[in-house]
C-alpha cells in the first residue's frame, strides 16, 4: 500500500484536507490518521479506513506556520526509512509575520517568490528532497473558502454571490482571492458576520464550511486559474505517488 505524510500547518488545513480526500479520490481506495503534534507528543484525533485501501495518508497538525518545514526535515528520516512512506507534502500559508515586515501589509509577488526560493533552497539539503513537495496557500487557505463561492449558500441561502457583493462590494465569481485579500480569513468573517456569524478559525466554523464542500465547488474554484496553488494542491493529493 502506497503511503503519504501531509505536514499542515494548523487546524484549518488539516481539516480540510481531511474532507478534501474524499472529494478528489473515491473513499473506497484510502485510508488516513489525523494526528495533531503536540510539542514532541502525537495525539490522535480520527482515523479512517475503507476495507481494502490502496493509498494511506497521515495527517500531521503541528499547530504553527513557521514549523512545517522544520518538522518535515526533523521527521524526513524517520518516515522515509520506516519504509512507511513514499511521499511527504507541505502545506501553510504564505501569509506570515516575516511576509507583513517584508510587504508592509499588501501581497507582493516579488516577496512570494523569494520566500518560496528560501524554503525550496532548505527543501534541497534534506537527505530525501525528491519526494518532498511544500504547496502554500496565497495568502492563507480561506482564499480557497473564498473561491468555492458556491458553498456560501449553503451555511445561509442568503448567501449568493450577489448578495454578497452589495453588502460587501466584491464579486467573488470574478475576482481572484489569491490575488485580491492580503488576508482572506478577514474577508471570510465578513460574509460570516452577515449572518451574525463569527469566522474565528475554530474547528466549529472549519467543519461548518468544509462539510458542505462538494466536487462542483473545486470546480468552481478552479474557474479561470481562480487560487491557481489551489489547483496545485488538489492535483498533488490526487496524484501524490
Amino acid at each position: 500500500m502506497k503511503r503519504v505524510a501531509i505536514i499542515a500547518e494548523g487546524q484549518t488545513e488539516a481539516i480540510f484536507v481531511r474532507e478534501l480526500l474524499s472529494r478528489v479520490i473515491d473513499p473506497s481506495e484510502f485510508s488516513f490518521s489525523y494526528i495533531k503534534l503536540n510539542a514532541d507528543r502525537m495525539e490522535r484525533v480520527r482515523e479512517y479506513s475503507s476495507p481494502n485501501p490502496e493509498i494511506h495518508f497521515q495527517i500531521i497538525n503541528v499547530q504553527n506556520d513557521e514549523r512545517v518545514l522544520s518538522v518535515i526535515k526533523d521527521m524526513e528520516t524517520g518516515l522515509v526509512e520506516s519504509g512507511l512512506f513514499g511521499k511527504i507534502l507541505g502545506i501553510r500559508d504564505m501569509y506570515s509575520q516575516e511576509y507583513d515586515d517584508l510587504s508592509n501589509g499588501a501581497i507582493n509577488d516579488h516577496i512570494t517568490t523569494k520566500i518560496m526560493e528560501k524554503q525550496n533552497d532548505i527543501i534541497q539539503t534534506m537527505t530525501y528532497r525528491n519526494i518532498i513537495k511544500l504547496y502554500y496557500c496565497i495568502m492563507e487557505i480561506e482564499a480557497w473558502f473564498l473561491s468555492m463561492y458556491n458553498v456560501f449558500p449553503k451555511l445561509d441561502p442568503k448567501l449568493t454571490v450577489e448578495y454578497i457583493e452589495e453588502n460587501l462590494g466584491f464579486n467573488l465569481k470574478r475576482i481572484d482571492p489569491q490575488k485580491e485579500f492580503f488576508k482572506p480569513s478577514r474577508q471570510l468573517n465578513e460574509i460570516f458576520e452577515l449572518c451574525q456569524w463569527k469566522y474565528r478559525k475554530s474547528e466549529d466554523n472549519i467543519e461548518k464550511f468544509v462539510s458542505r464542500i462538494e466536487v462542483t465547488d473545486i470546480d468552481n474554484a478552479k474557474e479561470n486559474n481562480r487560487c491557481s496553488c489551489s489547483n496545485d494542491f488538489y492535483q498533488g493529493i490526487k496524484n501524490p505517488v
